[in-house]
């Protein structure tokens, strides 16, 4: 269902968009205060979260997902994200949802791949 607003439901369309770099899609999923960290930074804000994605997009050559858990209020995606300059990264995002909209995003990688 395209238009759920489960919490599982809003973060695989999340994801699926930011493998898309699609930013209209990806700001249709974040609430305007959500609360972004990562291994990398921490940011609060619409406008930070999807800038620091947007710079990081134009690495990704593509996205797949191959786990997503979810329940009443979060849920999980874990996922590939295939780079050039970085080979293929494992991830997971681990994301609050409130209203349809993603209002905390916790995201865990290695950070090896991005040191090398």
């Amino acid at each position: 269902m395209a238009d759920s607003t489960a919490p599982i439901d809003v973060a695989v369309r999340f994801i699926e968009a930011f493998g898309r770099r699609d930013l209209t899609a990806l700001a249709d999923c974040l609430a305007d205060d959500i609360v972004f960290e990562s291994p990398r930074m921490q940011l609060t804000g619409r406008d930070q979260v999807l800038a620091a994605i947007g710079e990081f997009t134009g690495v990704v050559d593509s996205v797949k997902i191959t786990g997503s858990y979810g329940d009443a209020r979060s849920a999980v995606v874990v996922y590939e994200i295939r780079t050039g300059p970085f080979g293929t990264i494992r991830a997971a995002d681990h994301v609050s949802v409130r209203d349809g909209k993603i209002t905390t995003d916790t995201l865990i990688f290695d950070t090896a791949a991005l040191k090398a």
